[in-house]
């Protein structure tokens, strides 16, 4: 992964092409998103790029990114389902990382359900740990 970008060049073809944003330095990297989204890995994609973790430790990350915009359904399931508050439609970007996480991880104790799929807590840990390991190189 040598050739691996910043989160910046990935956040701006979103906000180029994609209905929202995401705010990669407060992104867990847990896929809630991807699993809460209708379309799940049709439109969405884990991509390596470099970032730090709520200002942490800047390294290789996986990432959810819109591989297929135009497939987007616009529900909005995976803005709801972001547990961080790094997902927003792009007409109503992140104000303040650290309102935003704050916030968010206020509600994050009560999301159980997105659209007609469960999330366990087992999975985002599970995801978490994969896609922040230092063994992304």
């Amino acid at each position: 992964m040598e050739n691996t970008v910043e989160w910046k060049v990935f956040y701006e073809k979103m906000k180029q092409k994609a209905p929202l944003t995401i705010e990669y330095p407060i992104c867990g990297g847990a896929e809630e998103c991807i699993t809460a989204c209708p379309m799940g890995r049709e439109i969405w994609e884990m991509k390596p790029m470099k970032v730090s973790f709520l200002g942490i430790g800047k390294r290789i990350r996986l990432r959810p990114f819109m591989i297929h915009p135009e497939l987007c359904k616009r529900c909005n399931i995976c803005i709801e389902a972001c547990p961080t508050g790094a997902l927003k439609l792009k007409e109503n970007p992140v104000k303040s990382r650290f309102i935003s996480i704050l916030y968010n991880s206020l509600k994050v104790p009560f999301k159980k359900k997105y659209n007609l799929k469960f999330i366990t807590t087992e999975e985002h840990k599970n995801a978490f740990k994969h896609n922040n390991s230092k063994q992304l190189k």
